[in-house]
């Protein structure tokens, strides 16, 4: 074999369900807030001062309560809807505010309990089924918030937010399809809903189905041009479909609106990298660590384009950095194996690839270069076991195939080496240019069927 190409795990990572947004809520009231603090806290006096006069106001310690909550003094807010709510406990509103807030407070078990009580008292309020599926979400019973999500559309059918939120908790329970129809049905109820747009193209971009997840995407900014997660997904994707050029453009757009997400810049490099611009790619992971030196992704990254560039002692101390901040990133450790490898330190190449496949065992580009590494010590049985590994994990892998074939023909296994290349040639016909002359065949290279093959 004249060359073997080692394969560099540089990843296009999606958050995907991690990333999904749920559409929030508000304190339930009618009660105007006014805009500025001073406004506010004039209001709070006079509010303070009508308690005074009359204790037992109930409406009075609400407004109380919505005041300090939208000042951030929420312990205050807690405790003013917690004295209306002793006033008169059988309002359920009084019981959703307190929710309200101890869900701010990360009490997120009384929170429920307290929509539970409001719940109890109206057994229609749809706000309090909704926000109650918020905290169980949050505290990850994903079924239980399935449960409220459902009541409250059942309550109150053209609950967009309700819809969008249901649509979330079946996608990250795996159930897709409820999770698609969740999702059109908020959309059907409202066509203009931004957070539906988004979280469907989420979730179909999991499905594969990237021009329907890019088109829900444009819709989403087309219906608010200020959504900077939107602008960062599409980018993304389009970096994903090798489409660099459009992923620039709509990276550039999420940056102009957040330049402070280190996300970004360093999607915009890895987009940048595919378009071999190496340059501006570096140019954009600094700027991704100056916002933060210690995200192993963005030295990963520079590795990367470091490698690309040739340049191994920049490469070798990004990859480092990464493993010393996160000693857990797998691909950081199987492209630093890479190097070592290249750079001839056999040794300390393997040593690498082990620990990205114990840290990883579905890390594919690991075992296929480790595979490789033992391929190049004359180690060929350790060698096939790495590559049926990797062929465990991506089963249609030409590469491995290939070179399978070239071990097992070194190996005289003549039935075995004809079998592994001509499932090579069946994924990548390409192959059969290089079998015509590679010396790793010679030992198949006179049978009548390895001549066929070649054709």
């Amino acid at each position: 074999m004249k060359s073997i190409i080692i394969i560099l795990s540089i990843l296009f990572t999606l958050g995907l369900i991690s990333s999904c947004q749920k559409e929030t809520y508000n304190l339930d009231t009618a009660f105007s807030v006014p805009k500025t603090q001073e406004e506010k806290i004039e209001l709070l006096n006079k509010i303070n001062e009508a308690i005074q006069k009359e204790p037992g106001n109930m409406e009075s310690w609400n407004q109380k309560g919505i005041i300090l909550a939208s000042l951030k003094r929420n312990e205050e807010a807690l405790d003013a809807f917690k004295k209306a709510a002793s006033i008169n406990p059988k309002l359920a509103m009084n019981w959703y505010n307190i929710g309200y807030m101890e869900f701010l407070l990360g009490r997120k078990e009384e929170a429920v309990k307290s929509y539970d009580e409001a719940i109890n008292r109206n057994q229609n309020y749809y706000k309090a089924y909704y926000s109650r599926g918020l905290v169980l979400s949050s505290l990850g019973k994903h079924e239980e918030a399935i449960q409220s999500y459902k009541e409250s559309v059942r309550i109150y059918p053209d609950y967009d937010s309700g819809w969008v939120n249901l649509g979330i908790e079946y996608s990250t329970m795996g159930n897709y399809n409820e999770g698609l129809n969740s999702y059109e049905k908020a959309l059907s109820i409202n066509p203009k809903f931004v957070f539906a747009y988004y979280n469907k193209g989420l979730l179909l971009t999991i499905l594969n189905k990237f021009d329907d997840a890019l088109a829900c995407y444009y819709k989403a900014v087309e219906y608010n041009p200020g959504y900077e997660q939107a602008w960062g997904n599409m980018g993304n994707l389009l970096s994903n479909l090798h489409r660099y050029d459009d992923a620039v453009v709509a990276l550039n757009k999420a940056i102009s609106l957040n330049p402070n997400d280190e996300d970004y810049w360093n999607n915009k490099g890895i987009a940048m990298t595919g378009k071999n611009n190496m340059d501006s790619a570096i140019f954009c992971f600094n700027k991704a660590k100056v916002i933060n030196p210690n995200n192993d992704k963005t030295w990963y990254n520079l590795g990367n384009t470091y490698m690309g560039m040739r340049k191994s002692n920049e490469s070798m101390e990004s990859y480092q950095r990464a493993i010393a901040i996160n000693p857990s990133n797998d691909n950081a450790w199987n492209n630093l194996g890479t190097l070592y490898l290249a750079l001839g330190k056999n040794d300390l190449a393997m040593n690498n690839y082990k620990k990205a496949t114990q840290l990883n065992p579905l890390n594919k580009s690991a075992w296929y270069n480790y595979a490789i590494g033992y391929f190049k010590s004359d180690k060929y049985d350790e060698s096939l076991k790495c590559f049926e590994k990797a062929l465990e994990i991506k089963p249609d892998d030409a590469g491995a195939y290939y070179v399978m074939a070239c071990i097992y023909s070194i190996q005289k296994n003549k039935i075995k080496a004809i079998n592994s290349l001509k499932k090579a040639l069946e994924l990548a016909p390409q192959y059969r240019e290089r079998a015509r002359s590679d010396k790793y065949l010679y030992n198949i290279s006179k049978e009548i069927k390895f001549l066929k093959l070649i054709e």
